[in-house]
């Protein structure tokens, strides 16, 4: 009893001196299917007042927590009916505060508000297959990735398609296994081109801008190059999950790092921007460890102000 209670002593000093030092704030959740509990959580994003909702996805559930982490009610339970989910993994915010979230083994992007009951149910059979990735652009078009078509899917905020663009293979207007995609103010679509390890920027009807590929990065060489999760802050920054850390992609291609595992990550999945206090970034973590969570971390985008004052990439409205 007392080598037990020594262990769980030194963890929690640990986990204390963690929070005290460094970026993160809190960590929420382990393995379970209890409340804020996790089985393989992805898809992360934020509401206007700062609630944080989760993708649970092997839990078959949406969860939501208050800005500092609070559990506040979860939705969703495994089947194919149109309220249900069936391993739901990417989630974002219409500017009407709708929760939209990739329902991926019944081929949908399905549309709930903040009480967690479903208001549209979209399913497009000829081009959506395994949808994962999901953003929202600022007038409310919703931009899916779906890594069985290797493609971007748009559809107008009613939900119809409004265009395509993308197939399997290693070109730069072809995606393999396009994991997670994001929007920025402009309406230009990112995409975590994960297969190909590239981050691809493309203008809202898929003109390629601009292709990021491990030799822009600059990591040290012998790196596996392994792209998740990404979104953008308020200034239009684009935030990358890369191997275990998360990096700012710059405007020439550098992943300049932001958090990684001295700051608490070990296998982090998808990354969202809260303007909650000063900033913040949220982060999902997931894996074959005993991390399946959901971290909170203080992140000032004024921090990283000048990192593109000097370059920029070509942008084409």
């Amino acid at each position: 009893m007392f080598l037990i209670k020594r262990l769980t002593r030194s963890d929690t000093s640990a986990e204390k001196a963690e929070l005290d030092q460094g970026k993160l704030i809190r960590r929420v959740g382990r393995r379970g299917r209890g409340r804020a509990q996790f089985q393989m959580p992805c898809g992360v994003a934020t509401t206007r007042s700062g609630d944080v909702v989760v993708a649970d996805t092997e839990n078959h559930r949406i969860q939501l927590f208050s800005p500092d982490g609070v559990f506040k009610f979860k939705f969703g339970e495994k089947g194919s009916n149109p309220e249900q989910l069936c391993y739901p993994i990417g989630v974002s915010m219409t500017t009407n505060e709708k929760i939209v979230v990739t329902d991926s083994v019944n081929a949908a992007v399905k549309m709930f508000n903040l009480n967690g009951q479903l208001e549209n149910c979209f399913a497009h059979a000829n081009q959506m297959e395994f949808p994962h990735g999901i953003a929202v652009t600022t007038d409310n078009h919703i931009v899916v990735s779906d890594i069985c078509q290797h493609s971007v899917i748009v559809l107008t905020p009613k939900g119809a398609v409004s265009h395509t663009f993308g197939s399997y293979g290693d070109g730069l207007r072809e995606f393999d296994h396009p994991y997670c995609i994001t929007t920025n103010s402009t309406r230009q679509i990112i995409v975590s081109d994960s297969g190909n390890s590239c981050v691809k920027i493309f203008h809202f009807q898929g003109r390629l801008l601009r292709c990021f590929s491990s030799i822009d990065f600059r990591l040290p060489a012998d790196n596996f190059i392994s792209l998740y999760g990404i979104c953008t802050d308020s200034d239009d920054n684009t935030i990358v999950v890369c191997n275990s850390g998360v990096y700012i992609l710059t405007k020439n291609g550098r992943l300049w790092e932001v958090l990684t595992s001295k700051d608490g990550l070990t296998s982090p999945k998808c990354v969202a921007y809260s303007s909650s206090g000063c900033g913040r970034l949220i982060v999902s973590q997931a894996g074959f460890d005993i991390r399946h969570e959901m971290c909170l971390f203080r992140y000032n985008k004024d921090d990283y102000k000048s990192l593109n004052t000097l370059v920029y990439y070509a942008i084409s409205i």
